[in-house]
């Protein structure tokens, strides 16, 4: 055990140490008091000196500019009307021509001249190219000349089988010698007539394949035509839509490189069956085009209308917000923006057909919702507007 005389000494160390610290703790105490105290003086003539100054200005104490009034918000807005409004399939493809041909040489020869080029309208039967035609005038007379011959022979062999001075099979060879070459006359004579290369229908030559010196063979192209008084367009349409799109329905077409212009045409045809690969069939939209304004390749968007309601309830599209897949508008009532939930129709010409949730003869907030709650006041700065709204 610890002597006496050690014990005492440890007790006088901690005597001395102890006053030291409780005079540090005493003294950061006394600091951090006075440091509150001039806070608290200075925060409390601030508030003395906001409140004089708020009942100099008009403002009661205890009130904050919270709860000030609101502004109102500029708006633009628009009248609930009934009109008509449409539904469209909206669609875009490349022309076509409605009828086309591609025109071959239906014989052997070299082309000796061309009486149509690129770009000119040619009728069905209209001479397009000549072949040369020296040797088929030359087998054909050779024809003409055998034929005679043949015709002879069979005449004299007919003779000779009624008087019984030839066996019924030297006159059957005579008959039949004669018919073949009969047939090959009419043979050498529509060489003769194909040598002249034709149009097969009405149309533009829109491709020369030939030059003057070519030698052709049988069924080699020619020229291509097509029919530029009608043109159509194919659309690929998705299943979906089979049930809505009808023969006769007509269509909106707008083509890329005549922006300025609108053509208008209608469905000639609707395919039966639907694609299993796409799950698409097709329609056909058909313009007229007595003007050869539409050219085949040209890019169209298609609006096939498929429905039409005369008396529907509309709003401009702008006044429809939606968040969350809900639609909604703001309708203005004395001065303050009421939110409406609203159930939406068809979409068309900037317009939205409204099922449900207004009423016509209201005005809906156009331009400005972005700012908008339910109940925060109005002023409207374009239209006329509903009374006492601004």
């Amino acid at each position: 055990m610890p002597s006496r005389a050690a014990v005492i000494s440890t007790f006088a160390r901690f005597r001395r140490v102890r006053p030291i610290r409780t005079v540090g703790i005493a003294c950061v105490l006394g600091l951090a008091s006075l440091a509150t105290t001039g806070c608290g003086d200075s925060e409390a003539e601030s508030a003395d000196k906001a409140s004089a100054a708020d009942t100099r200005g008009g403002i009661r104490p205890g009130r904050g500019r919270a709860e000030e009034q609101t502004p109102a918000i500029p708006v633009a807005v628009a009248q609930v009307r009934r009109g008509l409004i449409e539904a469209f399939y909206q669609g875009s493809t490349n022309l076509t021509a409605a009828g086309e041909a591609v025109v071959v040489a239906r014989t052997r020869g070299v082309v000796e001249a061309i009486f149509a080029e690129e770009g000119d309208v040619v009728t069905a039967g209209q001479p397009l190219a000549q072949l040369e035609t020296e040797r088929l005038a030359l087998e054909l007379a050779r024809s003409e000349a055998q034929l005679e011959r043949l015709k002879t022979a069979y005449e004299r062999a007919d003779r000779m089988f009624e008087a019984k001075m030839i066996s019924p099979n030297d006159f059957d060879d005579a008959k039949f010698a004669f018919a073949a070459e009969e047939t090959n006359l009419q043979l050498r004579q529509y060489e003769l007539r194909e040598a002249t290369i034709r149009a097969t229908i009405d149309g533009v030559v829109t491709r020369r394949h030939i030059k003057v010196g070519h030698t052709l063979n049988q069924n080699t192209p020619a020229f291509e035509m097509k029919r530029l008084d009608t043109i159509e367009a194919e659309l690929n349409v998705p299943e979906r839509e089979i049930v809505r799109i009808r023969q006769g329905q007509s269509a909106r077409v707008r083509i890329d490189a005549l922006p300025d212009e609108n053509f208008t045409g209608e469905v000639a045809r609707v395919a039966p069956e639907v694609d299993p690969t796409s799950g698409t069939f097709r329609v056909t939209v058909r313009l007229a085009n007595t003007e050869q304004r539409l050219k085949p390749g040209m890019f169209a968007r298609i609006d096939v209308r498929i429905d039409a309601r005369p008396n529907a309830l509309l709003v401009p599209l702008a006044a429809v917000v939606t968040r969350r897949d809900r639609s909604s508008v703001f309708a203005v009532q004395g001065g303050t923006a009421e939110r409406r939930p609203v159930a939406t129709g068809y979409f068309s010409d900037g317009n939205v057909e409204i099922l449900h949730g207004v009423a016509e003869g209201e005005w809906v907030v156009t331009t400005g919702q972005e700012g908008l709650r339910d109940g925060v006041g109005v002023l409207v700065v374009e239209g006329q507007g509903p009374t006492g709204a601004g």
